[in-house]
């Protein structure tokens, strides 16, 4: 298991759930594989998906500050990256013949 700032953080906090037996022993049984804590897995696994439903949202509101931070970086010209430079002349495993 990882052990990461995070996991080291004082919980506060506390989550409520209801689920079936059948839902409630496929979670126990996955944390058991994985060798972690069943409320660690399920922490893990939550927040990860919510990680990844807040990364495919469409539409971001912003504050007046924080537009105004991505029209500057969004203008700015591009940072020149010698290392990738060089690698994009290296023709791609698909022009190779």
């Amino acid at each position: 298991m990882r052990s990461t700032a995070e996991s080291r953080t004082a919980k506060t906090e506390r989550l409520a759930v209801r689920l079936t037996r059948s839902q409630d022993d496929v979670i126990r049984r996955a944390a058991d594989a994985r060798g972690e804590l069943l409320s660690e897995y399920v922490v893990r696994h939550v927040v990860e998906a919510a990680e990844a439903d807040l990364a495919d949202r469409r539409l971001f509101i912003l504050d007046d500050a924080a537009w105004n931070e991505l029209q500057a970086r969004l203008s700015a010209p591009p940072i020149s990256k010698a290392r990738l430079s060089k690698l994009l002349q290296i023709p791609s495993v698909l022009e190779r013949e």
